[in-house]
């Protein structure tokens, strides 16, 4: 029972401690994580936020120049100013009252998407353009805070992912130098794209559309080594601009780190949304989270717990071990007394009687002594050898018929003459049941224990009562004396295997503190009660109460 006591302690006492410290280290290192590499996310948008601002900003600037050129264009006739104002454009076309293209002159670098159907798609961008004219009226008072430029969808043909997109150049952002009448300031314009290909649109107030298309090669070598903003630091990582079919761009000092896959991407906003841009950090921007106090923290605190529970569990083990062996020796020594303590009182009885028939009193007297000394100690080896049974096995009854008044009576005339020698004044009123099943052993050690704490602590009183009663179907047995009684705090603990009052009641008085531990334990065994009265304020008043049937069954 200690040992399994023992070990829930110690499981209470280390084993839960470590794993509280093991959940609070593990969740304190995963918030640091956490909000290391929600940090990290943050300044990684905000760099590639500003790469893809800067990438957008050029392409309006460009948007600028180009309409300024396609708005001297729509005056004339002539499409070769548009491809002469910009030497990136490669050819120009309209569609209004009749179709027109004009390449410019001179061979041009390879480029995929000349192999496309200008014609086609400048009259879908005619036509998309003519179902617009409620969103730019919807964006007329946009200022320059807003994006510069927003996807327009052609809910009459709508085209899928890979085809082309086409974007508006919001109002806010037209040059004011060609918006000075109300005719120019309904003038749209934008670009139509695809991953490929970059065509400029400008649709004037009479339904024309002027369309450039861009040289990409040009375009691309124009942006990227603006790339990043002049004025800002480059890079410790790689920052790459890309498209599903391969790299179009990169950029950074590359340091350590950077060879990896990127930690964060998006899609370029339109109308440059086919690209797309990756940054990879470098090591030196973002170092783990500094994990030392807290696996230090957490390993000390374990060896500390382990520290505690280990010395805890050392001293209880080597508690329960000694007091196994001094329950172990006094059980072999009480045995060991029992043989001579017998052959002594044999004698003492033997020679009282010759000391009798020769009616020599003093020897009589002598022999007296001798014979209760030895019944004292012999009930003292007896609570011994019961206690140490109770520790090793479990104290047993035998339960048969017996008259309790009987009983009660064969114990208090065995201890009155020791009593009233000793000056006390013994009461005894005993209306006990007639009949009643208990351990008739068991009984007589309960109220011998009871007198026998009388005679050896309640002598400034010399009173002694034992009384037997039946109330509500249980007999009870009151043992009450006069003596200075039992504090209200120590009721309960009196009943604790070794424990005695304060040292100026038992000085003097030999006894092992067990007596009562034993008479609970066996009125409990009986189905039984045995406690201090709290109202008895005279002196101290033990309550035996055994049932008329014992609930145990009998052994």
């Amino acid at each position: 029972m200690h040992r399994r006591r023992s070990t829930a302690l110690f499981i209470i006492l280390v084993v839960l401690p470590i794993a509280l410290l093991i959940w609070l280290g593990t969740y304190l290192m995963r918030d640091a994580a956490k909000r290391t590499e929600a940090s990290m996310q943050a300044t990684l948008a905000d760099r590639i936020s500003a790469a893809d601002h800067q990438l957008v900003d050029d392409l309006r600037h460009l948007t600028d120049q180009l309409d300024s050129a396609a708005a001297r264009a729509a005056g004339g006739d002539d499409l070769r100013h548009l491809i002469a104002q910009h030497p990136w454009v490669a050819k120009a076309w309209s569609v209004g009252a009749e179709d027109r293209v004009v390449e410019k002159d001179g061979p041009l670098p390879y480029e995929p998407f000349m192999k496309i159907d200008l014609l086609q798609e400048a009259r879908a961008v005619q036509r998309i353009s003519s179902e617009i004219g409620g969103l730019r009226e919807a964006a007329s008072q946009q200022t320059r805070g807003g994006p510069p430029f927003q996807r327009v969808v052609n809910t009459a043909s709508p085209r899928g992912p890979e085809s082309w997109q086409t974007f508006l150049k919001m109002p806010g952002y037209h040059l004011k130098d060609y918006l000075a009448s109300s005719a120019e300031s309904q003038m749209l314009s934008g670009w139509h794209v695809n991953e490929m290909s970059f065509i400029y649109w400008q649709r004037s107030v009479d339904g024309q559309v002027v369309c450039a298309l861009l040289n990409r090669h040009f375009l691309m070598q124009a942006l990227f080594p603006r790339l990043p903003h002049p004025g800002l630091e480059m890079p410790p990582g790689r920052m790459i601009l890309a498209t599903r079919h391969g790299l179009l761009h990169q950029w950074g000092r590359r340091l350590p780190g950077s060879e990896l896959l990127p930690s964060s991407h998006r899609a370029c906003s339109g109308p440059l949304a086919q690209w797309e841009l990756a940054y990879t950090p470098a090591e030196e921007e973002f170092p783990k989270p500094y994990l030392f106090p807290i696996l230090l923290g957490m390993g000390s605190g374990v060896l500390l717990v382990v520290a505690v529970g280990w010395l805890y569990f050392h001293e209880s083990t080597l508690e329960i071990s000694t007091a196994q062996q001094r329950v172990t020796f006094v059980n072999q020594i009480s045995h060991e007394l029992k043989t001579p303590l017998t052959n002594i009182r044999l004698y003492a009885e033997m020679a009282a009687h010759r000391a009798e028939a020769q009616a020599d009193t003093a020897i009589q007297k002598h022999l007296a002594v001798i014979t209760n000394e030895s019944s004292r100690l012999d009930r003292l080896i007896q609570n011994v050898l019961s206690l140490a049974r109770q520790q090793r096995d479990k104290l047993t009854i035998s339960p048969k018929e017996i008259v309790l008044d009987e009983i009660v009576s064969r114990t208090v005339d065995f201890w009155r003459p020791q009593l009233v020698k000793r000056g006390f004044e013994v009461i005894c009123e005993l209306n006990g049941p007639p009949l009643m099943h208990a351990d008739e052993d068991a009984v007589t050690q309960i109220v011998g224990n009871l007198i026998s704490n009388v005679e050896k602590y309640a002598v400034t009183g010399l009173y002694i009562a034992i009384r037997t009663t039946v109330e509500g179907g249980k007999a009870k047995v009151l043992v009450e004396d006069r003596g200075p009684g039992i504090p209200a705090s120590k009721r309960k603990s009196v009943f604790e295997p070794f424990e005695r009052l304060r040292s100026d009641l038992t000085e003097g008085v030999s006894g092992t503190g067990i007596g009562l531990t034993i008479a609970r334990e066996l009125a409990q065994l009986h189905g039984g009660t045995l406690s201090v009265c709290p109202q008895y304020r005279e002196g101290s008043r033990f309550i035996l109460t055994l049932p008329l049937q014992p609930t145990q069954t009998p052994s």
